[in-house]
């Protein structure tokens, strides 16, 4: 079963000096790696996007990257010196960034995207990464598949792997508390204490090192001072430290969380697989069940301009919300599965994924 939902996850999704990381960097790589420009781009898969100022940048399939300077209206495809599939990007301001992909892939751009370095390059570990975030210029991190961590201290010129340092269970009594409008029991029902489902054993399995670094690491979400990484096996780590240390949270649910996102009032959403979705107002020590309208896996989401919420999954499920508890579904025809949204600065929403990029007018959102 683990195997098939990293498969699907995937599908959707999916150290040296700095003198010689800038050796890599300047040296040729061949016409036969370089990415195609291609006139239907931005309709192929697309897993990863980010916003700097009035420009949005969305990365995907065989290394696609596009920018759009006009509120996602219209896109420009730029070329890169890679053809896997590219499913993160992180930018620290409007000229340096970097995108993550299959094949360990790390690309680092200085000009806002325009043109594009490869800077990591690891096939042969057929390890993926999923997501890039970097603290300032110099200092940051990516994670991907099995655990791995890869550090830079030199603005992405040169990477490091390192292990998931966890230094201690939550602090706190985990709590959970259902949410009162879809009624007590049926919750209890749900995230009851049940051995046999394992769903709430003592995760003495967090203590084994081994087990630990198998982990999927899916996202990053940064927020409030901490940054959460959203895993496999009902896990959500915390950092108060921008990545060196973790401490291993436990939402009451033991399947796969590959999003998640900090609201206005710096309480934490996470979802996943199913359709499972939980709020913490207390950094991960305890959490509250989100209802929903679907049962189908979500992948993204983000705040909208007027401090509401929209989260996108599988089947093209767009869910809304002004607040982050009660949410309306706003549906695609054509179901293909949506992986990431960003808000634009008019009510519009851009959204990413199997059918590419996509601009979602305010209009539409609201159900008109």
């Amino acid at each position: 079963m683990r195997k098939l939902t990293v498969t699907v996850f995937l599908a959707l999704l999916l150290a040296g000096s700095p003198a010689a990381a800038r050796a890599v960097c300047e040296a040729p790589v061949p016409e036969s790696e370089w990415s195609l420009v291609k006139p239907l781009a931005d309709s192929a898969l697309m897993l990863g996007i980010a916003q700097v100022g009035d420009t949005f940048v969305v990365v995907g399939d065989r290394g696609h990257v596009l920018v759009s300077e006009d509120g996602g209206r219209s896109w420009a495809q730029k070329r890169t010196p890679t053809r896997v599939l590219l499913t993160g990007v992180w930018f620290h301001d409007r000229n340096l960034g970097w995108a993550v992909g299959h094949d360990a892939v790390i690309l680092r751009t200085e000009d806002g995207g325009e043109t594009w370095c490869r800077v990591h390059f690891a096939p042969e570990l057929e390890r993926p990464l999923m997501d890039v975030w970097f603290a300032d210029p110099s200092n940051g991190f990516a994670v991907g598949a099995y655990g791995y961590l890869l550090r830079s201290s030199d603005g992405g010129l040169s990477w490091r792997e390192e292990a998931l340092n966890l230094i201690a269970d939550a602090s706190a009594d985990e709590e959970f508390a259902d949410d009162d409008e879809f009624g007590d029991e049926a919750a209890d029902d749900e995230y009851a204490d049940d051995e046999e489902n394992g769903a709430w054993d003592d995760d003495e399995w967090l203590d084994d090192d081994e087990v630990a670094a198998d982990l999927h690491l899916n996202r990053i979400v940064s927020g409030n001072g901490s940054l959460f990484l959203v895993a496999e096996v009902g896990t959500v780590f915390r950092s108060d430290d921008q990545g060196f240390t973790w401490v291993a949270l436990n939402p009451p649910y033991d399947g796969s969380f590959f999003g998640g996102l900090t609201l206005v009032d710096d309480s934490l959403l996470v979802f996943g697989l199913r359709g499972n979705m939980f709020r913490s107002w207390d950094g991960g020590q305890s959490w509250r069940g989100i209802r929903l309208p679907v049962d189908t896996s979500l992948f993204g989401g983000a705040r909208l301009a007027d401090g509401g919420v929209i989260v996108v999954g599988t089947a093209g499920v767009m869910l809304v919300s002004r607040e982050g508890d009660r949410f309306r579904l706003v549906q695609r025809p054509d179901r293909k599965a949506l992986v990431g949204a960003m808000a634009a600065g008019d009510g519009a929403v851009i959204v990413i994924g199997e059918p590419g990029i996509e601009r979602v007018e305010q209009r539409t959102l609201a159900g008109e």
